[in-house]
């Protein structure tokens, strides 16, 4: 349990945070404080009760160890991509797959404590106390004018957050505005250490087993859902060698534009950049590795093992996007999900995005773009049917 754990990097993010932020993005104005000791209050008793869970597997059903991951799925691609519609599509087919949801994520990825949960429910149904319908009526209140991300708590999420608990993982990093801690992340394969990635993908082997054991559906693909193994592909493989891509690729000049309004609203609610946009030079500089990499290193695998959609081809047809993407897996479709994919197609075709984003506003030169990542704009033939 201990070799989990990250505590180098705990250390740095608090020296960071309170001795080295002079003149950075990060610095400690009042507010960045506040929102750290708010943080602090949440994440501790958190993780006191998600490691204390992990001990307790371990003793109590350490038979988890003996699961093996057969074929997971990744899907992956630059944030923005519609990677979070087509997993939460794909996950609705229980019959094939299985996907962690946003709670377990969160707060309860060991099987200890989902069980604790599970009874503390249903001792709560007993009572008379409407836990899950308050649960259903809280989240309506959460907006769902995105039908590509909307977040909810029963609802499939990046399994990558299981790595906020052990405190290794870009989005600590990038959510903390920490630009050179981040930096590694962004090319995970070529600048992570063996020693951490061994460590990491072993936390991230016993989080599924442990997942498989609770739900007790071994036999069942595990699907994943995380932008950010875009460029840890070839570390998956080490680890699963079996493992199946999806790569979604979108229009960069839709997709990073997206990106940095959403990284930017992120910076300044948890701090005081020094500009604004500040991240823009960040996430073009990630999403240039997240393009070329993926697509170059795909092409080494047999087409049983990955295939690249695009993301106006998903949300123009997404059932026979999806059905396409089975066919070249091999998994069987049975009726109800056919029927499942044909309502939610529909659905995607209607939906008209709100979000509009003005490169100049942002301090971009749309030339520049062009010219970054004219290559894969070539490739797939972007704004020609414009």
């Amino acid at each position: 349990m201990v070799s989990y754990s990250n505590c180098k990097a705990v250390r740095r993010f608090l020296y960071n945070i309170f001795f080295n932020n002079r003149g950075t993005n990060y610095r400690l104005t009042a507010k960045r404080l506040g929102v750290l000791l708010l943080a602090l209050v949440i994440y501790i008793p958190i993780e006191l009760f998600v490691w204390t869970g992990f001990i307790l597997d371990e003793i109590f059903f350490p038979k988890f160890h003996d699961l093996k991951i057969i074929q997971p799925i990744f899907i992956i691609g630059n944030p923005r991509s519609g990677t979070t519609f087509l997993q939460r599509l794909m996950a609705s087919d229980t019959a094939n797959f299985l996907s962690m949801k946003t709670w377990e994520i969160f707060g309860s990825p060991s099987i200890t404590s989902r069980r604790l949960i599970r009874g503390a429910v249903s001792f709560g149904r007993t009572l008379g106390m409407p836990i899950t319908r308050r649960i259903r009526k809280m989240e309506q209140l959460w907006k769902e004018d995105d039908r590509i991300h909307r977040f909810r708590l029963r609802a499939p999420e990046e399994d990558e957050y299981l790595f906020v608990h052990n405190f290794s993982t870009l989005k600590i990093w990038s959510f903390a505005s920490m630009e050179d801690e981040a930096d590694p992340y962004i090319y995970y394969d070529q600048k992570i250490s063996q020693e951490d990635k061994n460590r990491n993908m072993s936390y991230y082997e016993s989080c599924i087993q442990r997942h498989y054991y609770y739900h007790g559906q071994p036999n069942k693909n595990y699907l994943s859902k995380n932008p950010n193994f875009s460029p840890a592909i070839d570390t998956l493989l080490d680890k699963f060698p079996d493992a199946k891509f999806i790569y979604l690729v979108r229009d960069p000049l839709e997709a990073v534009p997206s990106h940095i309004s959403l990284k930017e609203r992120e910076w300044q609610m948890l701090g005081s950049p020094l500009k604004k946009y500040a991240c823009a030079d960040f996430i073009i500089k990630s999403s240039e590795h997240w393009y070329n990499y993926p697509l170059e290193r795909l092409e080494d695998l047999p087409e049983d093992q990955a295939i690249i959609v695009r993301f106006d081809d998903l949300v123009k047809n997404a059932e026979e996007t999806v059905l396409h993407i089975y066919q070249q897996f091999g998994f069987s479709v049975t009726k109800e999900f056919k029927s499942l994919l044909q309502c939610e197609a529909k659905q995607a075709r209607n939906h008209q995005s709100q979000h509009l984003y003005s490169l100049s506003e942002m301090g971009i030169n749309p030339q520049e773009m062009t010219d970054r990542f004219g290559s894969v704009i070539d490739r797939f033939s972007f704004g020609a049917e414009n």
